[in-house]
């Protein structure tokens, strides 16, 4: 799995880590506009979708809530104003089991995306997935998505 940030398009940080399983989420996102956070607040998440590609700014590319068993899903997520090194975690499961959970630690201030990536080497099984994104223990964003043929 890959957790990237690029928090205002000036630097970018890219954390990779293999992972052996996939899972893929369904859109939603925060009303806008979005208060920034104030220091020492939980990081907001004003977006966040899965996609079947990042761009080279981590924001999402093919937005899809629908995975063939052979595709990577990747979940990006737009953050507010975070602070450095502010963990950002990835829990991705199907149905009520837990597949992967990856943490990814910011590198810069500011606002941007952070995109995670999972992939398998073997077909996913058919059926419903989740993905929740958490910060400081708290889940900012619950995506559903589905993988069939």
């Amino acid at each position: 799995m890959t957790g990237r940030r690029r928090p205002d398009g000036t630097s970018r940080a890219v954390a990779l880590i293999i992972m052996a399983l996939t899972v893929a989420c369904q859109g939603t996102t925060l009303p806008t506009p979005v208060e920034p956070p104030s220091p020492g607040s939980p990081l907001v998440a004003r977006h966040a979708v899965t996609s079947r590609r990042v761009g080279g700014d981590y924001t999402p590319i093919d937005i899809t809530s629908q995975f063939s068993p052979a595709d990577t899903f990747y979940c990006a997520v737009e953050v507010v104003e975070a602070e450095r090194d502010t963990e950002i975690a990835a829990r991705w499961y199907f149905g009520d089991s837990l597949i992967s959970e990856t943490t990814y630690t910011t590198e810069a201030p500011g606002t941007g995306y952070v995109a995670f990536e999972l992939s398998s080497q073997q077909p996913w099984p058919e059926g419903l997935y989740r993905v929740e994104i958490l910060s400081a223990g708290v889940v900012l964003r619950s995506i559903e998505f589905r993988v069939a043929k």
